[in-house]
């Protein structure tokens, strides 16, 4: 694909996102308008889903992209109702958003590593492998980028092999069961009492089976992934198995492999065994994932297991897959816990990834480079928003603001990103706040830019969050605060910069 080409498709997702970003916009009437987390969605939906049709293809070959770098910060002023001139870097964090560059690597990396994931003799695998000469140095394709990426991501080919070809839906599976649940538990549990419930729960099981105890355990749920398994056999033999899961490995995959490793032991060591088998875990995504089916499951690992669970049930022989709670002291659950541990310390280098995981690192490795590279302050006096909103967030993003009406959550969206219209400062700098004696400026000593509560210093969204008078009491009442200076990682939540605003706004009036 040529240069021209690239262009001409990245000015037509332009406009085809242009269309879209209205009926976004038509959204956010405060009335009757879409709370914040629906408006995240249908910005996903309508505005990345058109700019990123294909994307991992063409993307890389597009040397400007900033045409759709500004679809995409416009949809982000959409969804958080940040003012044009909030620098750009807060606005779309708030609103959740990578830039398009940041995405760009992350989709070629999972279609690099797709590729790389086909069978040998499939042609989108040759395309990958391959290393023609480069025709035009300024450009690159979805092979160097991905190829990069990977090799950030310190990922050695090969990778796991895609999806198998899954059983049909009306496949038999009578003899398996699904149990997500040890009874009815109050609200907030304490450990005690899910851990009386679950022994209940086990005790009224079959008691002569063969007790699998599984777990999985990764490193920040992001890094070297280990899987432990507890096998006590209907004579009361024990069996330990401690696995690796990888170098980059969440803890559902660590746990998708410890289902894995149990199942593989059972059918080479018992698998004329007569007595039921008893799988225990306390990954509940796990057991929800494959409890939708053989011919639902959307990983290879998933496909598998459900092929090992129809082979042990090919004859009389039952399995019951149990969810127990995590940490709770149950002794099971408790061993198969340390073997996770003892598994995530073993060598990872040979363990192949599947492509969910690279995409996920790649996704984790965008956002944490677009975290690092927020500005700070051009200046010691702390006069320019531009680094404000890295003091205040760090390399942090944002949490969905979550049962906030639309104009609490647009305030609070706009004091993080330094650029809010109720600060008598920020109208007076456009014009919208004239005195008799300075009818516009953006000098925070102007007394017409001074804070309408204290008088003292401009209200600028760091005077107001950080060191007003006029809120001493407030951030005193706030239990995240309880202090009447408090420091930026005190104010910095969501639900704090509400109060602190619905006070400055009251105390006005």
């Amino acid at each position: 694909m040529f240069a021209d080409d690239t262009s001409t498709l990245c000015a037509g997702n332009s406009i085809a996102v242009t269309r879209d970003r209205a009926q976004l916009a038509a959204n956010t009437l405060v009335n009757w308008g879409l709370q914040e987390q629906q408006l995240r969605a249908v910005a996903n939906g309508y505005v990345r889903g058109a700019i990123e049709h294909a994307a991992a293809a063409w993307l890389p070959a597009v040397s400007n992209i900033e045409i759709l770098e500004r679809e995409m910060r416009a949809a982000a002023r959409i969804v958080t109702g940040c003012i044009h001139s909030a620098p750009h870097h807060g606005v779309m964090a708030e609103a959740g958003m990578l830039p398009v560059a940041a995405r760009r690597t992350a989709l070629t990396a999972r279609m690099f590593a797709k590729a790389a994931a086909l069978p040998p003799e499939d042609p989108l695998r040759a395309v990958a492998m391959a290393d023609p000469p480069q025709r035009l140095k300024l450009v690159t394709g979805w092979r160097q980028v991905g190829r990069e990426a990977l090799r950030e991501l310190r990922v050695e080919l090969p990778v796991e092999a895609l999806l198998p070809e899954r059983p049909p839906p009306w496949t038999p599976t009578g003899k398996i069961t699904f149990n997500l649940s040890i009874g009815a538990l109050p609200a907030g549990a304490a450990r005690s009492t899910k851990r009386d419930a679950a022994l209940h729960h086990l005790a009224s099981m079959t008691q002569c089976a063969t007790w699998a105890w599984t777990d999985g355990s990764s490193s920040g749920g992001i890094l070297r992934g280990g899987a432990g398994v507890l096998i006590v056999g209907a004579d009361d033999s024990r069996t330990e198995l401690r696995v690796p899961a990888g170098t980059l490995c969440s803890s559902f995959r660590a746990e998708m492999v410890a289902l894995q490793v149990t199942l593989d032991h059972i059918l080479e060591h018992q698998r004329d065994a007569p007595e039921p088998v008893i799988i225990c875990t306390d990954s509940l995504s796990a057991l929800a994932a494959l409890r939708e089916g053989p011919s639902a499951q959307r990983s290879a690992r998933g496909a598998a297991i459900w092929k090992q669970l129809l082979e042990l049930t090919a004859g009389d022989r039952t399995v019951t897959l149990q969810w127990v709670p995590s940490h709770c002291e149950i002794p099971g659950n408790e061993s198969a816990d340390a073997l996770a541990n003892e598994a995530a310390t073993l060598a990872q280098e040979d363990v192949m990834l599947d492509v969910d995981t690279i995409y996920r690192a790649a996704v984790r490795t965008a956002r944490d480079r677009a975290a690092r590279d927020r500005p700070t302050y051009p200046d010691p006096d702390r006069k320019a928003a531009t680094g404000w909103y890295r003091e205040l967030m760090g390399a942090r993003w944002p949490s969905p603001l979550t049962n906030m009406d639309r104009t609490t959550a647009v305030d609070v969206h706009q004091i993080r990103t330094g650029r809010w219209s109720g600060s008598a400062q920020f109208l007076h700098s456009i014009g919208r706040n004239p005195s008799a004696d300075c009818p516009q400026c953006r000098n925070l000593d102007c007394p017409a830019a001074r804070c309408p509560l204290c008088g003292e210093q401009a209200d600028t969204p760091r005077h107001i969050l950080l060191t007003c008078p006029g809120l001493i009491g407030v951030r005193l009442r706030i239990p995240a605060v309880g202090n009447i200076l408090p420091t930026v990682e005190e104010v910095r939540r969501g639900d704090t910069v509400a109060a602190l605003v619905a006070a400055f706004r009251a105390l006005q009036s």
